[in-house]
C-alpha cells in the first residue's frame, strides 16, 4: 500500500478528438505546480484521472499539496488516496485477499468518527475482472466498520462520511475524501489575454475566471508614477499578480505610468476626462498585447456599478479599440464578485489601501457618452495620439511570476 494523490479532468473527458490535447497540457501544467511546491514527483495520466506517487519517505503535509494542486484550471476533483496496485496484491486473481484493505477501512473509520453522524461506503468497479461485485464489497466494508468501531449509522443516500473504494485495472484505490478543484480547461489550451488590472475586486477575478476557461493571462496596470525596482514586490498589485498566478501559471505584469496622459491634458479641463482616461488604457493595452500575442483584453467591467461602467461608457471604450474586450464579470453582484475573492484568498489583498487611477482622474465622471464625440475631442485635445501610446510603453516596467513565485525577465 502506498499513498497516492489521483487528480480527475472532469471537463476534458467531453473533448473528443482533441481530449489528448487537453490533457497534455493539464500534465504539463499539473508538474510545473509540483515544481513550484519544490517537489521532484513525476505525474502520470491514465484515462479518465492522473496520478502522482508520494515517496514512502516524505514527511510533509500531503493535504497541503493537495489543496494547492486544486487551484490548477482543468482539475475537477481529486482526493489523497492508499493505493493497492494489481500486482502486488492479486487482486484480480481469484477471491482476492482483502485483509488489509478492511484493516485500512477501520483504521480510516476510527480516525474520522463523528459522534451520532451516519456513514457510507461507496465502491465504483469500473474493471469487472474483480470477483465482487460494486453492492457486495460495499456491505463487506460497511460490515468491518458497524462490528469494529463506534460508528453506527449508515445512511446510503445522504451519510454525513462517505469511504470511497475505486478498483481499476491497475489495483485499487481507497480514500475518504473528494477535494473539490476549480475544474474548467487548462491554461495555454484557449489563448492569451491582456487583462487590464486594478487595485480592487474585480479586475483580479475577471482574469481568474478567464485562465479557469484555458487562457494565459498577462496583466496592465496603469500607475501615476515609475515604481522603484526594490518596491515592486510589495506593490499591492504586484501581489495580485502573484497570487493569480498560482491559478493562471506563468503572468507577466506589466506597470505602465500615466504621466504622459496627464501632461498632454494638463489645463484643458475636459468634461469627459475619464472615458478619455479608459480609452487611453484600452488602447495602450491593445498596443501591448499585440506585442505580447494577446488576442483579446479582459477587464473587470461590471454593468452599472459606477459611472465609467454605464452602457454608454462601456460601448465607448469598446469602440476606442479593434481588439475584442471580454468582460467575465459583467452580470455578477458586487457581493458574489467577494465571495470568490474570499475562496481564492485574495479579499485581504484587495482590500488593502489604494488610490485608484481612475479616481485620480475625475472626481465627477460622466455617466454618458458617445464614441463620435468622444473621437472628436481626441482629435482636438492630442496633436499625436500614437505617438502618446508609444511614450508611455517607453517607461514601462515588468515583474513576473509563474505558479506563485517570482522568476525572472527581462522584457525586449
Amino acid at each position: 500500500m502506498k499513498n497516492r494523490i489521483i487528480l480527475h479532468y472532469g471537463e476534458l473527458t467531453l473533448k473528443g478528438c482533441n481530449r489528448q490535447t487537453f490533457v497534455k497540457k493539464l500534465r504539463i501544467n499539473v508538474r510545473h505546480k509540483v515544481k513550484a511546491l519544490n517537489l521532484n514527483w513525476d505525474v502520470k495520466s491514465i484515462h479518465d484521472r492522473m496520478f502522482i506517487d508520494i515517496p514512502e519517505d516524505f514527511s510533509g503535509d500531503i493535504d497541503f499539496i493537495a489543496a494547492k494542486l486544486a487551484e490548477v484550471p482543468g482539475v475537477a476533483w481529486l482526493s489523497r488516496v492508499y493505493w493497492f496496485s494489481a500486482k502486488k496484491y492479486h487482486i484480480f486473481e481469484g477471491k482476492p485477499d482483502l485483509q488489509e484493505a478492511e484493516n485500512l477501512i477501520e483504521n480510516l473509520a476510527n480516525d474520522n468518527y463523528k459522534e451520532g453522524k451516519s456513514f457510507a461506503v461507496r465502491v465504483k468497479r469500473s474493471d469487472k475482472r474483480f470477483q465482487l461485485s460494486s453492492r457486495d464489497l460495499e456491505i463487506q466494508l460497511a460490515t468491518v466498520i458497524l462490528k469494529n468501531t463506534e460508528w453506527k449509522n449508515v445512511d446510503l443516500k445522504h451519510a454525513d462520511q462517505y469511504f470511497y473504494v475505486d478498483i481499476s485495472s491497475r489495483g485499487m484505490a481507497i480514500h475518504t475524501n473528494r477535494i473539490q478543484a476549480i475544474g474548467g480547461l487548462p491554461v495555454s489550451s484557449t489563448g492569451r489575454i491582456m487583462c487590464l488590472l486594478s487595485g480592487g475586486f474585480d479586475s483580479p477575478i475577471a482574469a481568474y475566471l478567464t485562465a479557469k476557461r484555458g487562457c494565459n493571462v498577462d496583466f496592465i496596470h496603469f500607475t501615476a508614477s515609475n515604481l522603484q525596482s526594490s518596491k515592486l514586490e510589495e506593490y499591492k498589485v504586484s501581489k495580485i499578480a502573484k497570487r493569480i498566478s498560482e491559478f493562471a501559471g506563468k503572468v507577466r505584469l506589466f506597470l505602465v505610468p500615466y504621466t504622459h496622459f496627464d501632461l498632454a491634458l494638463m489645463d484643458q479641463k475636459l468634461e469627459y476626462d475619464l472615458i478619455l482616461f479608459r480609452r487611453f488604457m484600452a488602447r495602450v493595452a491593445e498596443n501591448l498585447a499585440l506585442q505580447v500575442h494577446a488576442q483579446c483584453l479582459v477587464t473587470g467591467d461590471n454593468l452599472g456599478q459606477v459611472a465609467s461602467q454605464t452602457m454608454e461608457n462601456i460601448v465607448s471604450m469598446t469602440k476606442s479599440v479593434d481588439m475584442p474586450i471580454l468582460r467575465p464579470l459583467l452580470t455578477y453582484n458586487k457581493g458574489e464578485i467577494v465571495e470568490i475573492s474570499r475562496e481564492l484568498d485574495l479579499f485581504d489583498i484587495c482590500v488593502e489601501p489604494y488610490k485608484d487611477c481612475c479616481a485620480l482622474i475625475s472626481n465627477s465622471p460622466k455617466t454618458k457618452s458617445l464614441h463620435e464625440k468622444l473621437n472628436n475631442i481626441e482629435n482636438a485635445a492630442f496633436d499625436d495620439y500614437d505617438e502618446l501610446v508609444k511614450e508611455t510603453l517607453k517607461e514601462m516596467q515588468v515583474v513576473a511570476y509563474q505558479f506563485g513565485n517570482k522568476i525572472d525577465y527581462v522584457w525586449n
